[in-house]
């Protein structure tokens, strides 16, 4: 499982790149924690944010992130019905 938020206009599930607003749409309560604008999560392998500047790691296993993971099919399913 791999989640890359890598900016506020895209984010990466299992290498697959979607557009961030449509992302909020199933997920409207996901942000990275203030003042850091990318996240990598590989699960097991590892887990941080950072700010360009400073990396914070955190628990390569997160239960958070993996239920995210999971929902890809539903961002995929949801995406076609918003561009209507």
């Amino acid at each position: 499982m791999k989640l890359i938020h890598h900016d506020r206009y895209k984010i990466t599930i299992n290498d697959n790149e979607y557009d961030f607003g449509h992302f909020l749409k199933l997920v409207p309560d996901y942000s990275v924690p203030f003042g850091f604008h990318t996240r990598i999560y590989e699960r097991g392998i590892q887990h941080y944010i950072t700010d360009g500047h400073n990396l914070i790691k955190l628990p390569v296993i997160d239960a958070y992130c993996d239920a995210i993971c999971n929902r890809e099919g539903e961002l995929a399913r949801l995406i076609p019905t918003l561009r209507r």
